[in-house]
């Protein structure tokens, strides 16, 4: 067959909808509309069209201030649309869209028809309340996901991932995580190798998986009352992090400092420590250093300490992870 003759490659087309609530963050709505929106670039044979409504129509105030001009629900075809994403807003916001039972009902339809049901940051909660998280595991941002759990008993809240698949439903923690949820999907639908691309377009200096904390302890921990010697911890990742030297070192006993470092960062000393050694570990891992590498980095003893802490906090080895992340 000579080249004049070879069928034109079929273009896939999918179609996003975004429902947009008021006071919805724009990184929730920007960030996966961006992703998608270049993934033509690096792969002609694979399009996606964005669109964002909400439950009225017309303007919608986001939550810094901007406003879009976005369609309504009604004038939604559900039988094209491949994947329905549900952005996250403000309290007043998602309140305002939790009471909206037109609103609750197109959502629950659409989730019969889609290929994809997905939700940023607590967007979850409207699935979660709409019934459609019954049974699923499911995530939010960081600093609701106990109110979620206690709010919705059903749902398999995981508190600190990035993001979860749980079938055709993916839910990631907010903001920038919709990013990397929607990459996931980018490489779903076409190849690792294009969401890297697409990722690199977006300058990011990594592609995280799903199941990388949020760092939400971290974030906590570096504000609070052990701000100073959290600091001290991360540049010293190599000195002795024991609960002896921790606690001497803010001036408390052993005893009082484990109780009040848990209450105030949420994490006991030792295994704050091990997040933030892993932190470092993995850092070194993106980029590309080995395993012996980068568990001195990490302040670890040896390969075989680093490689326990990454099976036991996630499920994989350190080569694993940094195939993951540089696979490109």
């Amino acid at each position: 067959m000579n080249q004049a003759s070879r069928p034109t490659p079929t273009v896939v087309r999918r179609r996003v909808v975004i429902v947009v609530f008021d006071r919805a963050q724009m990184l929730d709505i920007a960030g996966p509309g961006d992703v998608f929106a270049l993934v033509e670039r690096f792969d002609p044979n694979l399009r996606y069209e964005v669109r964002c409504v909400s439950s009225r129509g017309g303007p919608v105030l986001l939550s810094n201030g901007f406003s879009l001009m976005i369609g309504s629900i009604r004038y939604v075809r559900l039988a094209g649309v491949d994947t329905l994403l549900i952005a996250g807003a403000e309290r007043d916001g998602l309140l305002e869209a939790l009471s909206d039972d037109r609103l609750g009902a197109w959502v629950r339809k659409a989730a019969g028809t889609v290929r994809r049901l997905v939700s940023v940051c607590v967007g979850s909660f409207a699935l979660a309340h709409w019934g459609l998280l019954e049974g699923r595991r499911a995530t939010s941002h960081w600093s609701v996901v106990d109110l979620m759990q206690r709010r919705f008993p059903g749902v398999q809240v995981d508190p600190t991932a990035l993001y979860v698949q749980d079938g055709s439903i993916w839910t990631a923690g907010g903001v920038t995580t919709g990013i990397d949820m929607s990459l996931a999907m980018v490489e779903a639908d076409s190849s690792r190798l294009v969401a890297g691309q697409v990722a690199g377009l977006l300058a990011m200096a990594a592609r995280r998986i799903g199941n990388q904390s949020q760092y939400s302890v971290q974030l906590r921990a570096q504000t609070g009352r052990y701000a100073q010697l959290v600091d001290w911890i991360s540049a010293n990742l190599r000195q002795p992090l024991d609960i002896a030297s921790l606690a001497a070192r803010v001036g408390e006993s052993e005893r009082s400092f484990c109780r009040r470092f848990s209450a105030e960062v949420g994490e006991p000393p030792a295994r704050f420590v091990e997040t933030v050694r892993l932190g470092a570990a993995r850092r070194a891992l993106e980029g590309g250093a080995s395993a012996k590498t980068a568990a001195r980095a990490g302040g670890f003893t040896t390969a075989e300490q680093l490689s326990r802490a990454f099976r036991r906090r996630l499920d994989l080895t350190p080569m694993e992870y940094q195939r993951q992340h540089r696979g490109l």
